[in-house]
């Protein structure tokens, strides 16, 4: 991987995290939203997968995939469907 687009993955990654975060404290409910977006990030990595037996676009599940859908959410399994998108050999 070269340095840009390690910087690229850096700076999604980057920008779902702190949007996550920032939701989460204007709720005022901190750890209900926190659970709560751990919930729909794994909810999220199974539909995808689970659609994707239709669409032919899968996103592995490992430990990696799920640490990114239990601490970012939805926001961080679309980041990892567009990074899919953007390193996939055409």
């Amino acid at each position: 991987m070269s340095v840009l687009s390690t910087v690229l993955v850096i700076t999604i990654l980057s920008c779902a995290a702190l949007t996550v975060l920032i939701s989460m404290l204007k709720t005022g409910r901190f750890a209900k939203a926190a659970f709560l977006t751990c919930l729909q990030g794994v909810a999220s990595l199974f539909a995808v997968n689970a659609v994707g037996l239709l669409t032919g676009v899968t996103v592995a599940v490992n430990w990696y995939t799920l640490g990114t859908g239990a601490v970012l959410g939805t926001p961080g399994i679309v980041s990892l469907l567009l990074l899919d998108v953007i390193f996939s050999a055409p």
